[in-house]
């Protein structure tokens, strides 16, 4: 029995080919997104499950805290805004939402990998859909907030005033229509099962002649869509609006320069690790590299752990992208104040350098 990352929420080990030269059970993951054909000239590797048994519902269990806490508190502060939204509240609003739902599936994967899955079958589409979903929707939305920061800055004189709130609406609906398509194989696929053990899991069920293609195109199509692709957007965005406020030498323009190499930083060394083991793991699907157990065990553990520092994302999302900005901690402590009692009746507040904000319906809004 081979066991592998996490829930097997992504793309997963299917049934490979056996190998010639060296008898090896077709790899698995012991808890969801696996199809199990056994073949007779193969036998098993050693199961690397135990290690992961102990580490994945710990770990799962602290990323929905942390998201639990971080995401409800930036909705709170956006739902209980008195002013109008600016169009970078709608993006914010709309991640902050995407990495909550995201973060309520995490509960479900922890307790499968721990006792099995006990939550039925419709459950077991919709859990997987929905992590899907919001993996997708949550890195786009990070595009998204980087355009709209992007257009704000470098073309403000010539495009900013051109904003309007319809045009996020639009982007939005655009964002998770799109995530939605992409999570197509959620719906179709999962079932509910014990193909490996006695242990009652939710797995992807596939066509055992055409496992293999389809988990590579899976994992083709994830690696570029919810990785490269950002990346190469945010670069340029974050890149353009970075020489552009290197011409201010104001506090808040250095302290925004800091924000945006934070959060390259934070995306790149959250994500690249586990989609880079990820591409490897393709690669050995399409046996550009030589199937080995103990090379495959390391690989597993690697994507559990890996994927799970991608998860801890979710809950860095809201303190970079809301509570380190100067506006954001203006609501937070008019939020303070209405729940003490205390009526604040100014609408400006100083920051630390000594520069007044002011309430306005300009379209911008500086998070950072």
């Amino acid at each position: 029995m081979r066991t592998a990352h996490a829930r097997g929420l992504l793309p997963v080990r299917g049934a490979h080919p056996p190998d010639r030269r060296k008898k090896i059970q077709p790899r698995q993951t012991a808890v969801s997104g696996q199809d199990y054909t056994p073949t007779l000239d193969t036998v098993p590797c050693e199961p690397a499950g135990t290690f992961l048994g102990y580490f994945l519902p710990a770990a799962l269990t602290i990323v929905f805290l942390l998201d639990l806490i971080g995401n409800g508190f930036v909705l709170t502060i956006l739902i209980s805004r008195r002013t109008t939204w600016h169009l970078a509240d709608h993006y914010l609003f709309q991640l902050a939402l995407s990495d909550l739902l995201l973060g309520l599936t995490l509960p479900f994967w922890a307790v499968q990998y721990g006792y099995g899955w006990s939550f039925g079958q419709v459950s077991c589409k919709v859990v997987g859909a929905l992590f899907t979903i919001n993996m997708y929707s949550s890195i786009l939305l990070l595009v998204c907030i980087s355009l709209s920061r992007y257009i704000s800055i470098v073309h403000a004189v010539k495009f900013n005033k051109k904003q309007r709130p319809i045009h996020a609406v639009m982007i939005c609906v655009f964002v998770w229509g799109l995530s939605c398509f992409l999570s197509w194989h959620e719906l179709y696929f999962r079932e509910v099962g014990s193909p490996l053990s006695d242990k009652t899991i939710c797995f992807y069920k596939f066509d055992p002649e055409n496992s293999n293609s389809l988990r590579i195109a899976l994992q083709l199509t994830e690696f570029t869509i919810a990785f490269i692709v950002p990346l190469i957007f945010m670069l340029f965005f974050y890149s353009r609006i970075f020489c552009t406020l290197q011409g201010s030498r104001s506090n808040h323009s250095r302290r925004s320069q800091l924000v945006i190499v934070a959060l390259l930083l934070v995306f790149f060394f959250c994500w690249a690790p586990y989609k880079s083991l990820q591409l490897i793991d393709t690669l050995q699907r399409m046996g550009y590299i030589a199937r080995n157990c103990r090379f495959e065990e390391m690989l597993d553990i690697g994507l559990a752990v890996t994927e799970t520092l991608g998860l801890f994302h979710v809950c860095i999302n809201p303190i970079i992208y809301a509570l380190v900005g100067v506006k954001f901690r203006k609501e937070i402590f008019r939020l303070f104040k209405r729940l003490s009692g205390q009526v604040v009746n100014s609408s400006v507040v100083s920051s630390k350098e000594g520069t007044i904000f002011t309430d306005s319906n300009c379209s911008y809004s500086k998070i950072m």
